[in-house]
Parts: C-alpha cells; sequence; structure tokens
C-alpha cells in the first residue's frame, strides 16, 4: 500500500511538473512594466530604389508591449506611409516598406524622414532619413470604376442644401453655406479632378450621393456589368482614395447593386444591394481598400434588401453608389472627397 501511494504521488508530480502552463492574456512585464526604448528607431539602408524591387526594413526594441505607428513621409512630396504594430521586438517582416503609400501623394524620388509615435505614450523616435533614389512601379488596377477626370453621366442625388458634383481641375471654391472647412486648398491625387460632397448638416443623417453604371465606368469592357474576372467576393477589392477632414461625424457608404434576374435594370424593390460603411475620421487623401466579402445585403427595407438569388452575386453589379451620411444626432460640417476608384483582384490596390 505505502509503495502504491509513492508511486502515485511520483506520476502526480511527473504529470504536474511535465504540464505546460498556458499564459492567457497580456504579460505582466506589458501591465506593470515601465515604458523604456531599448533600441531607437533604425532603417537598414540609408538609400532604397523600388523601381529595382528593394525595400527598407525597421528595426526598435521596447521594454514592454504597447501600440505604435511607424510613419515615413517624404520631405519633398509630403506623402505618407504608416505601420501600425504592438510588438516589443520589432524586426524583420513587422515593420517593412515596399514604396507604396498610406497617404497620397506619391513619393518621388527624394530623401524621407521616418519616425515612431506611440498611442499611449507622448513619445517621438526619430530614426534615420532615407533617400529614395527609385520610386516604386505605378499599381495597376483591374477595373477603372473612375478617375473623375474624364468620363460623364454619372448620377447624383443629394439634399437640398448640399453639394455634390465632379470637379476638374485641381482647385474649386466650396458651397458658400459650408465656408469651413475649405476644399480649395485639396489637391486632386490622380489626374487633374475628383468628386467631392459636403454638407453643413443639422442634425441629418442622410445628405447625398453618388451612382456610378458598369456602362458609365472606365472599364475596358462594354457589359453592362462590372467584370470581375472572379465570382468569389473574398477575391474582390474595391479600392480608391478617399479625402479627409478629421471632424468625426463624417461617414461614407458604399453600396453594389445587383441585378439579380439579369433583365439590364436594378430594381430596389426586388434585387439586392450589398453595402458596407466606414467613418472618415482623418485628414488628408488616404488610400482605402476593403474585400467584397465583407459588404453586407442592405438592411434598409424597401432600398435593395431583397436579394434575389440569396447570394452576393458580384458578376452582376450594376453600378456602385457612394453616400455622404452624418453621425446620428452631429451638426456642423461633414464631407469627404474621393478620387480614382476601382476594383482589384486578389490584393488590395498598392500604390
Amino acid at each position: 500500500m505505502k509503495n502504491a501511494l509513492i508511486l502515485i504521488c511520483v506520476a502526480f508530480v511527473a504529470f504536474v511538473g511535465c504540464r505546460k502552463d498556458e499564459i492567457e492574456g497580456p504579460e505582466l512585464q506589458d501591465i506593470f512594466g515601465e515604458f523604456d526604448v531599448f533600441e531607437s528607431l533604425t532603417a537598414d539602408s540609408e538609400t532604397v530604389n523600388f523601381e529595382n524591387g528593394e525595400m527598407i526594413t525597421f528595426s526598435a526594441q521596447l521594454s514592454i508591449r504597447t501600440d505604435w505607428v511607424i510613419t515615413v513621409e517624404g520631405m519633398t512630396s509630403g506623402a505618407r506611409y504608416e505601420i501600425e504594430g504592438r510588438e516589443r521586438d520589432i524586426q524583420g517582416d513587422v515593420a517593412t516598406w515596399n514604396g507604396r503609400i498610406t497617404f497620397a501623394p506619391l513619393f518621388s524620388t527624394e530623401d524621407v524622414k521616418t519616425y515612431m509615435t506611440f498611442v499611449n505614450y507622448p513619445d517621438t523616435l526619430w530614426g534615420d532619413t532615407i533617400t529614395v533614389e527609385g520610386v516604386k512601379p505605378e499599381a495597376l488596377v483591374d477595373v477603372l470604376i473612375s478617375d473623375f477626370s474624364t468620363g460623364n453621366g454619372w448620377g447624383s442625388f443629394a439634399e437640398a442644401a448640399a453639394t455634390n458634383q465632379q470637379l476638374t481641375g485641381s482647385y474649386f471654391v466650396q458651397n458658400p453655406l459650408n465656408p469651413e472647412p475649405d476644399f480649395i486648398q485639396v489637391f486632386s491625387p490622380e489626374g487633374e479632378g475628383h468628386w467631392r460632397m459636403t454638407y453643413l448638416n443639422n442634425n441629418s443623417i442622410f445628405i447625398c450621393g453618388a451612382n456610378i453604371l458598369a456602362e458609365q465606368s472606365q472599364q475596358a469592357e462594354t457589359s453592362p456589368y462590372f467584370e470581375l474576372g472572379t465570382t468569389n467576393p473574398d477575391n474582390v477589392y474595391i479600392n480608391m482614395l478617399i479625402h479627409g477632414f478629421g471632424d468625426g461625424n463624417t461617414r461614407m457608404s458604399i453600396g453594389l447593386q445587383e441585378d439579380d434576374n439579369l433583365d439590364g435594370a436594378y430594381d430596389r424593390f426586388t434585387e439586392g444591394t450589398y453595402n458596407t460603411e466606414l467613418v472618415v475620421d482623418w485628414v488628408g487623401w488616404k488610400v482605402v481598400s476593403i474585400p467584397l466579402s465583407s459588404f453586407n445585403i442592405s438592411t434598409v427595407g424597401g432600398f435593395g434588401n431583397i436579394d434575389g438569388t440569396g447570394n452576393q452575386d458580384i458578376d452582376r453589379i450594376l453600378s456602385v453608389e457612394f453616400l455622404l451620411l452624418a453621425a446620428e444626432g452631429s451638426t456642423g460640417f461633414v464631407g469627404y472627397g474621393m478620387d480614382y476608384c476601382n476594383f482589384t483582384r486578389y490584393t488590395p490596390w498598392n500604390p
């Protein structure tokens, strides 16, 4: 009996000793540790030629895990690329730059400054200056919806006091009802024009919208539907440049209107619209890429909420609709600009 008891105890100790403890949630070091920088922000090269396929890798080391942003900013162009993360040890694939942008315009052959900021700490780590000797090749798109510089025929609809129009030329004067912020300082990031929708909101939700038919878009095909080359929504992204003013109340809705019965027309009472909404809370022209699989059937009764086939049919998209919305209960300026809307297959657009 005594020997059996010893064997049981030994087995229990062996089981406990061999069991691997699993750590759930944040480590104590990240909760109670002091924030410090062990290794400052550095780049692995002083020069880069993106035209030859080169890239830059950044490294840094922190005492705790915390939210951070590495920013690359063109000293001539003003272009910006941002890398967000939460690692303590920043190495390798965690922070790389291949010449793309987060905020327009595009980078040029120029010097760029690099710095690192933190969501929960006021510190700014200044990194190396890098010389761009060759720019990234032009990012290709599979279907161009519109560059808002050429073509016509886009539909628009608005509340009486809203401004909703295509603008050709880099500068324009905003509706006198909306003197601030002023679009006159907003450049067109691609081509000679862009589209903007603005409003001096007074507790409205829907403001105005624009609608682009596939037949009136700049896609190469002449089909009444956007020719996306696949029926899988996971494989297609809608991309564009969106200008925000950081007002916090501007909402953008994007709708994909389907011709479920293939009669060449969209009926909002019997056919589906798949849409998504985003908060435009940034300042400047930002690249936005959204997979079509993240769009959901409309929930507004009588406005595309009845899907005739029961499926998201991206090979039956007749038109793309853009709405300017405002946060519920908000007042004051709302508005955004948009440019170079397009579809890409398999990967987001990477200008």
